[in-house]
């Protein structure tokens, strides 16, 4: 496994005002929660946004570095960002086991061209991710699904697939993960069974008619 520090403190005020003062410091408001208890906590921002815009550090388990929580194993399970600034306002810290399995979300890959798309048909992926229960040095960074041999009409599903060892799903339902579908028609070229209404023809003896019909209207009156 590898092996990633965290600079995390703990801190005794908690509340808007006290986390307005924390950002304007240059930290983030954290909390540490987890083995059965729950404390609040400041981290340091730069390394933390740096590690969540890698996809594959998502699952990363960091040891605390130093300071009064030195040693503790922990991962980044939650964040807040700032809607229009972009920047981390909130961390959730979850604080782990070395040695028990834990429940992650890892990236699912898809790998292979599908016979199915060889033929015309179209690849839908539907699942991207997938929850799995794994001891942190067998988390897996991805988990490839190979298609190579997805057929027009069929699908792969998560008890599919063969997982990394170490690692099991972390749920009974078993979702559809991926499917090959027929190739959307092109209705543009179907003929319109509806015919389309004919314009009414004015003709001059409906002309004269209606013209005559008027004229005893009037004499009637």
């Amino acid at each position: 496994m590898e092996q990633h520090t965290l600079w995390v403190e703990p801190r005794q005020q908690t509340g808007k005002g006290v986390n307005r003062k924390i950002r304007k410091s240059g930290k983030v408001p954290a909390v540490l929660y987890g083995m059965g208890k729950s404390q609040a906590v400041v981290v340091d921002p730069v390394t933390v946004t740096r590690n969540l815009l890698n996809k594959e550090a998502r699952n990363w388990v960091y040891s605390i570095e130093d300071g009064a929580l030195k040693g503790k194993n922990i991962l980044i399970k939650d964040w807040q960002v700032d809607p229009l600034s972009r920047r981390l306002v909130h961390v959730d810290l979850l604080e782990i086991d070395i040695t028990k399995k834990i429940k992650v979300t890892v990236a699912v890959s898809f790998v292979g061209k599908s016979v199915g798309v060889a033929e015309g048909g179209v690849l839908n992926i539907i699942e991207r991710t997938i929850e799995v229960m794994a001891v942190p040095n067998k988390i897996p960074k991805n988990i490839e699904v190979d298609v190579t041999s997805l057929a027009i009409g069929r699908s792969i599903h998560l008890s599919e697939i063969t997982l990394p060892e170490g690692v099991e799903k972390a749920t009974q339902i078993d979702p559809t993960l991926v499917a090959c579908v027929p190739p959307a028609k092109d209705e543009d070229a179907t003929p319109s069974l509806t015919a389309a209404a004919e314009p009414e023809v004015i003709t001059a003896k409906k002309v004269e008619g209606e013209e005559g019909a008027k004229a005893d209207d009037k004499a009637k009156k």
